[in-house]
């Protein structure tokens, strides 16, 4: 029941005013999966990096009527923004203007007021016992000026200087009753009512959208996803995914994430950066070398050889209960422990537990074969991934320091043999 659709998108937004600064990049990443349970995906998105609009919809009604629903909501939305887009990029040239900011404030509730009359009209039209209706949340860049709007209980998350916010208000019952200190965060959590909306598109006449202008920073970065995805998720994680270096596998490892953890309902992500993440401090090689300074790999290694070891690779955060790698995948890379712990397991049953300062991974790094296990992360983990190619390149260049490294693998192998046997000796005994 896995069914995921992923792509990216790229675009560049130029700041016209001599006041704003220089130009930056949008990269996007958007993916959806039907989940575990569901046996239709009634979510939908639009991903348009060069014109600076996103949005997330997620359908109900079952079925066919809420796919409609979301479909047919920003297939209206968006087309009352672009048919303004003139005035939309005005924000751009005059981000400090109230009077245009006023004006786009009006077109993009417009927006959301002409999505909701649309699917009042449809569930005229299909019959007054058709539950059918969608929330819908958008951003919209241009410029250094970022505008939301939005309907329900899907989100948008920022994540700025490592800080993560939530910019959207979800409009749910239980949201509610935490605002007005009925209920705790923690008991909204699990609330038989969490999934009870007050306002959504579809629902009534009468609307009350959340429209907010924002200033834009290089390096922040976006998140806009379905409950299907948020309601798995702690904010912490949400940023160490959204750190990933490689922007093509945050969506990925998102939906596994939530799939992993139930998949209850369909997942949508729509991931955002704009240009690099310039102010995300990397772990350096110091700072790696300290902690791995009792690793089996690195011992009795200079520290100038310790550091044109750890320059083969590049750190990598995981969540818990991610998977880094499965049996059987071609993935042939050395993975050092940094901080955290590993639990690698064969089928149903555990192999090892890998804990900081230890590695894994050794016998695909040397065959260049398979993984003979699954690797998972048993908590917040940190690992220094050593891609094959670096490492072989390394003792070839470098034939003293190979000698040193492939004599501690050796050890540490023979180490971990002589236990295996041990343990196999006892059990027989």
């Amino acid at each position: 029941m896995y069914q995921q659709t992923l792509s990216f998108h790229k675009g560049w937004h130029v700041n016209t005013s001599q006041n704003q600064a220089p130009p930056f990049q949008i990269e996007s990443w958007v993916g959806t999966d039907l989940g575990q349970v569901r046996k239709k995906n009634e979510d939908n998105y639009l991903v348009d990096a060069l014109n600076g609009l996103f949005v997330v919809a997620d359908g109900m009604g079952g079925g066919v009527e809420g796919e409609k629903a979301s479909r047919r909501a920003i297939e209206t939305f968006s087309a009352t923004i672009y048919n303004e887009r003139d005035l939309v990029r005005k924000i751009a040239e005059q981000p400090n203007d109230s009077a245009v900011k006023e004006k786009v404030g009006e077109l993009v509730t417009q927006a959301v007021v002409a999505a909701n009359a649309e699917i009042l009209r449809l569930r005229r039209e299909i019959g007054p016992d058709v539950s059918m209706g969608t929330t819908l949340t958008a951003m919209i860049l241009q410029g250094n000026t970022g505008i939301i709007a939005h309907i329900g209980d899907s989100r948008i998350y920022r994540v700025r200087y490592r800080e993560l916010s939530q910019l959207t208000e979800d409009h749910s019952l239980v949201a509610q009753q935490v605002k007005e200190g009925y209920i705790t965060e923690e008991q909204a959590k699990f609330s038989p009512f969490k999934n009870v909306l007050i306002q959504a598109i579809g629902k009534g006449e009468e609307l009350d959208p959340q429209v907010e202008f924002f200033t834009l920073e290089p390096g922040d970065q976006f998140l806009l996803c379905s409950d299907g995805l948020h309601g798995y998720l702690e904010n912490h994680e949400i940023i160490t995914v959204l750190e990933e270096p490689a922007g093509h596998r945050i969506v990925p490892r998102l939906i596994d994430c939530a799939n992993a953890r139930g998949g209850s309902d369909n997942i949508t992500a729509v991931a955002i950066r704009l240009s690099s993440p310039e102010h995300y401090v990397p772990t350096t090689e110091v700072d790696i070398g300290r902690s791995l300074s009792n690793s089996p790999i690195l011992r009795g290694l200079k520290p100038g050889e310790t550091t044109r070891v750890l320059k083969l690779g590049h750190t990598q955060d995981y969540i818990s209960g991610e998977t880094i790698f499965t049996e059987d995948t071609a993935e042939r890379s050395l993975f050092i422990v940094f901080d955290g712990q590993v639990t690698l397991s064969r089928g149903e049953h555990w192999v090892a537990t890998v804990e900081t300062g230890q590695h894994f991974g050794l016998l695909s790094l040397v065959d260049g074969q398979g993984r003979l296990v699954t690797a998972k992360a048993e908590n917040q983990v940190r690992l220094l991934e050593i891609p094959r190619t670096e490492f072989l390149d390394l003792l070839r260049s470098d034939p003293n320091l190979g000698v040193k490294i492939i004599w501690n693998l050796l050890k540490d192998l023979s180490g971990g043999h002589r236990q295996s046997v041990a343990r196999m000796l006892k059990a027989l005994s």
